[in-house]
């Protein structure tokens, strides 16, 4: 299948590759099935735009791009597992994706402590983490980051609007850190 998608991507043709059971963590099928491994090298081709959505939301949107899409593959990676639907008049627009991520949650004022980066399945336990925080007092930020080879990840003053320092971060994605090229002393999830 690799060999394909590539060729896909060197002869710049519009396609469209689904893959499913995807989860850092091993799921109900095992590990056989979760084709988190390949991500790296879905990245590196050029011309191929990734999306790992966090929620349908983020789908819809992710559909939206890679049909437009017109010079090379998109790959779209989902999950089996039950994720949740963000509600989207508490939580930022999933319009972001285009942008291949943007804040999903902020902090009042918009000066965070702490900042949580996710992409995929990860992007729920972000949020999770971000209510918590919140109930404690904590200035917390949600970026979620379904396509991170997109503009986000090439811009620095698009990182810095996202990821102003000194804050401390935390990526819940095994891929967001390489996606964004931010250094962090924060260890990422495994």
């Amino acid at each position: 299948m690799r060999a394909s998608m590539r060729l896909a991507a060197l002869m710049e043709i519009p396609s469209l590759f689904i893959f499913t059971h995807d989860s850092i963590g091993v799921g109900e099928d095992g590990p056989t099935h979760q084709p988190v491994e390949q991500l790296a090298a879905f990245r590196a081709m050029p011309n191929m735009f990734v999306f790992r959505p966090g929620d349908a939301n983020e789908v819809t949107e992710a559909y939206k791009v890679a049909m437009q899409h017109t010079h090379g593959p998109s790959t779209l990676v989902f999950s089996r597992q039950a994720i949740p639907t963000f509600d989207r008049t508490k939580y930022a627009p999933a319009s972001g994706v285009a942008k291949g991520g943007y804040v999903l949650a902020d902090a009042d004022g918009g000066k965070p402590e702490v900042i949580l980066l996710g992409t995929g399945t990860e992007l729920q336990h972000c949020v999770a983490a971000f209510e918590k925080l919140k109930a404690e007092g904590i200035k917390a930020r949600v970026v979620s980051m379904p396509a991170g080879k997109f503009s986000i990840s090439k811009t620095p003053p698009t990182r810095k609007a996202f990821c102003p320092p000194p804050s401390q971060r935390a990526f819940l994605s095994k891929w967001a850190p390489r996606s964004v090229g931010i250094a962090t002393s924060v260890r990422r999830a495994k």
